[in-house]
């Protein structure tokens, strides 16, 4: 009965409309938003960038309630203020982030104190337009283990890092070669959070040529990361993307 509807909607607006309504629905799924999603809270009217991290407990039709923000600079608890305006990032479970401004109104007691702030609605919504998985200067702590003994575990700092891989010094000794899969163990760092923990095969993708220390750069793309890692890295991306635009306004 559906599929007769469709086609009769497809006669009738020569593939169109359908196609549209598809494009629509996706998109929506796309922006859906749920509990748990990890809100980043700019203030637009602050003299220095001031950022709040925090999470969504509610979504309604105009309102999106929030547990109470913490300050990424200090790990403390922040106070919003009634009428503040912010600029809001929303990293969501699908891994895409989106953006909006937002009014704080006020504070309520549900289960859990919680903030009430405007909510435009998922049209209002602002995909951030990006390469799949954009890459930051981070350094992390990392080790690199073989996968079958063919050279001796080591540790080192990253360069870059992203949701899709991660560059770092290795000793020239190693002889690691482009192709060659390995194990890497890293230590993400969250601020006001507990540390998180991946670790996944990767294969190196990238060898430098150029060595200074006895080391060289070595790019290694992620093979097999569960949907939470995944999650987490993008997370942590995002972060250190705006931990660096921070930096540069400030200076």
């Amino acid at each position: 009965y559906i599929l007769r509807i469709a086609s009769y909607i497809l006669e009738l607006t020569n593939n169109s409309l359908f196609l549209s309504i598809l494009y629509c629905k996706c998109s929506w799924e796309e922006a859906m938003l749920n509990v748990g999603d990890v809100l980043i809270l700019e203030d637009i009217d602050a003299k220095e960038v001031k950022r709040y991290k925090s999470k969504i407990v509610e979504v309604k039709d105009e309102e999106i309630y929030i547990d109470y923000p913490f300050d990424e600079a200090t790990g403390k608890t922040s106070f919003l203020v009634n009428n503040q305006k912010l600029k809001a990032y929303i990293v969501t479970k699908q891994n895409n982030v989106f953006t909006f401004y937002t009014t704080i109104i006020g504070r309520k007691k549900i289960e859990i104190p919680v903030i009430i702030m405007s909510f435009p609605g998922i049209d209002a919504l602002e995909k951030t337009q990006r390469r799949r998985f954009v890459r930051v200067p981070s350094h992390i702590d990392v080790a690199v283990h073989p996968l079958f003994n063919e050279f001796t575990p080591f540790t080192s700092s990253s360069l870059d890092i992203s949701a899709g891989g991660i560059a770092l010094l290795a000793p020239k000794e190693k002889d690691l070669e482009v192709g060659k899969t390995i194990v890497v163990w890293m230590v993400l760092p969250f601020d006001g959070e507990q540390n998180r923990y991946i670790n996944t095969k990767a294969h190196i993708i990238r060898v430098d040529n150029q060595v200074v220390d006895e080391k060289q750069r070595v790019s290694f793309e992620f093979d097999g990361l569960t949907p939470t890692q995944r999650q987490s890295l993008i997370q942590f991306s995002f972060d250190q993307q705006l931990k660096h635009r921070r930096k540069g306004i400030k200076n």
